[in-house]
């Protein structure tokens, strides 16, 4: 009900409302979600040792009211009701990607707005784009969901969503779109539902938890996997970041810890820990070890 109510509203809500009604509802919702509020204000003390308890509860709000801001401005292109400026950083990355005639993999983690970026962009590469999410907890924001992806599809032809239920059979999807020389976008740094989790140790004391399934998907494909980030600059500004596709080294036989996996691991840290304040990850994924720097 919250999210219909939400959409209609933002057909008649001004634009020039939003920098008033954003910053109270955002801490209301902060000051609720306990749970989740400790869990991102872990994951900062994780990253940064340094940071007072007072520091990390500030640090969990903006990373709230970026969520909810992004989470706005994407209803807004979605409704017609406002749009949004893009700008490439790493242009000649987007360009390998665009013009490989394999599939690709794209790394990407909960930042910016992808169900805003990937309609939009998989037009350019006038190849079929694959974006994985998780499913919503509630039956009846899932539906919303769908069918929001649904319509998104109509006006999109080249950009489809997988929802992760879990099996072992949207992998098999993966790697036949990949292998048919489609693009593939997954989320790798959030561990939700029945996803399979690895941990990493990503500098020395940081263990980081991350999804084992798009690793193995990279392993067992041999894709190409290009880390690409969306970053919110300012109001209604958004900009893509696109590195250079990762060098995994191969995997060596009686070694518990694939060793590609502090590369992968850290293709995501080194971004999040730029833009801690966009990490939208409301879990605990960060952890210092006993004996780690402090």
């Amino acid at each position: 009900m919250p999210t219909r109510l939400l959409m209609r509203g933002l057909k008649v809500t001004p634009w020039f409302l939003e920098p008033i009604l954003v910053p109270p509802w955002t801490l209301l919702f902060f000051l609720i979600a306990r749970q989740q509020r400790r869990a991102v204000a872990g994951n900062l003390r994780a990253l940064f040792p340094d940071h007072s308890s007072l520091r990390a509860f500030i640090g969990s709000y903006r990373v709230f009211l970026n969520f909810a801001s992004t989470y706005v401005e994407a209803l807004r292109a979605e409704t017609g009701s406002g749009e949004v400026d893009w700008v490439i950083d790493g242009l000649a990355h987007f360009e390998d990607l665009r013009t490989r005639p394999a599939g690709s993999l794209i790394l990407t983690a909960h930042m910016g707005n992808y169900d805003m970026a990937a309609p939009l962009f998989s037009e350019k590469f006038g190849r079929t784009v694959y974006a994985v999410r998780a499913p919503e907890r509630e039956p009846e924001m899932q539906a919303i969901r769908e069918a929001e992806q649904r319509e998104k599809e109509r006006l999109n032809p080249w950009f489809r969503t997988c929802f992760n239920t879990g099996g072992d059979m949207l992998g098999v999807e993966l790697a036949r779109y990949l292998g048919q020389g489609d693009i593939v976008a997954v989320q790798g740094d959030r561990v939700v539902f029945e996803v399979s989790p690895m941990e990493a140790e990503v500098e020395p004391g940081l263990m980081m938890r991350l999804p084992r399934g798009p690793l193995y998907l990279a392993r067992v494909t041999g894709a190409a996997c290009f880390p690409l980030f969306i970053l919110r600059d300012g109001w209604r500004r958004y900009r893509i970041l696109v590195r250079p596709p990762l060098v995994l080294p191969e995997r060596v036989r009686g070694r518990a810890q694939d060793p590609a996996t502090p590369i992968w691991a850290g293709a995501i840290l080194d971004v999040v820990k730029a833009h801690s304040h966009q990490w939208f990850v409301f879990e605990p994924v960060l952890r210092r070890t006993e004996g780690g720097p402090a």
